[in-house]
């Protein structure tokens, strides 16, 4: 990491500063008949090549001037190098972080289909962890640009961007014309308010699903624009009871979620006008290895368990349980 280089480029022309410092009091005590405090600043003025007269008489001593001359060469060459690597730190910092930018809006810029996530808290990182297993384009957002230093190592390489975002030119960097969903989770619910009222005010077809501390201000949130309210406090206590009632059910759900050897999630998939018209049977879903269809979702009502000879039409919404591989394969093949 840059950042970490250069403090220890700095830290090493430091010790190799003191060290020098050092060396040349205790050089100069010996040539000085033991007077430390002479020494010291002896070494001081050669090394600031401030040089105002020798307080230590080295007229008739060819060795100390060699000695005078080395401890100045030294510590010329290490003071210039702790000062150029300071200042890297800074302007080359700003240099870095304006390019880094430019990058990351030119990249998004080209995004479309893509989900934005606001606030990289707890929940805003749990979020983007899942999106990025699930393999979805996914762009990251925060106010504070030194939340990015501690994300997971998986999601270092996600287009990410700092900003307000509920600044309207901020959202448009975020190409939120052209998204398909924005989480809003940011850590008040004022500012997930506002947010979600400028999202929308934006982008009448993206969805938006908001965090929301408070439950009580899901109606105000709704009538802001957001699709769906979670109350990660609520859906907590639900978890919770879950646990003591259904054990093997949260179980399961946890095992398939958190698999290493088969990553299973249930999915959502979107019957094309190329399957409309034609049966569960012509999807050929039975191909796909770990793959199994729950139940077809249609006007709002769940067909469960739907049997093979079932018409799909344009719209008709696959409630699929795969991978996430088999889930972009099918997408790519009906949608």
């Amino acid at each position: 990491m840059w950042l970490i280089d250069v403090l220890g480029r700095i830290k090493l022309a430091g010790i190799m500063f003191f060290s020098i410092l050092l060396i040349g009091t205790i050089g100069f005590a010996y040539l000085g008949d033991w007077q430390w405090l002479n020494a010291f600043y002896m070494t001081t003025l050669t090394l600031t090549t401030i040089g105002f007269y020798e307080v230590i008489d080295l007229s008739s001593s060819p060795m100390g001037r060699l000695f005078t001359v080395f401890v100045a060469f030294s510590g010329v060459g290490i003071f210039t190098y702790f000062i150029s690597n300071v200042a890297a730190l800074f302007i080359e910092g700003d240099v870095r972080r304006s390019f880094y930018r430019r990058k990351m809006e030119k990249k998004i810029s080209k995004m479309s289909d893509h989900y934005i996530v606001c606030g990289l808290g707890r929940v805003g990182t749990t979020i983007a962890d899942e999106l990025a297993i699930t393999k979805r384009e996914v762009v990251l957002a925060d106010i504070n640009p030194d939340c990015f230093e501690y994300l997971p190592e998986e999601l270092m390489e996600i287009p990410k961007l700092s900003g307000d975002c509920t600044d309207e030119d901020f959202l448009e960097r975020l190409s939120i014309q052209k998204a398909r969903g924005i989480f809003i989770c940011t850590r008040e619910d004022n500012t997930n308010l506002v947010i979600c009222l400028t999202a929308r005010q934006m982008s009448n077809s993206i969805k938006i699903v908001a965090r929301s501390k408070d439950i009580h201000l899901t109606n105000k949130l709704k009538r802001a624009g957001a699709d769906n309210i979670i109350s990660p406090n609520h859906i907590g206590g639900i978890r919770m009871m879950s646990e003591m009632m259904h054990p093997s059910v949260t179980s399961f759900l946890d095992d398939m979620t958190r698999n290493t050897s088969v990553s299973m999630r249930i999915e959502e998939i979107k019957v094309g006008e190329k399957y409309s018209g034609k049966c569960i049977s012509d999807l050929g879903l039975d191909k796909y290895q770990n793959t199994l269809l729950l139940a077809v979702r249609e006007d709002g009502a769940y067909d469960y368990i739907p049997i093979a000879d079932r018409e799909l039409k344009k719209g008709s919404q696959l409630i699929v349980m795969t991978t996430p591989e088999n889930r972009q394969s099918i997408e790519e093949k009906i949608g």
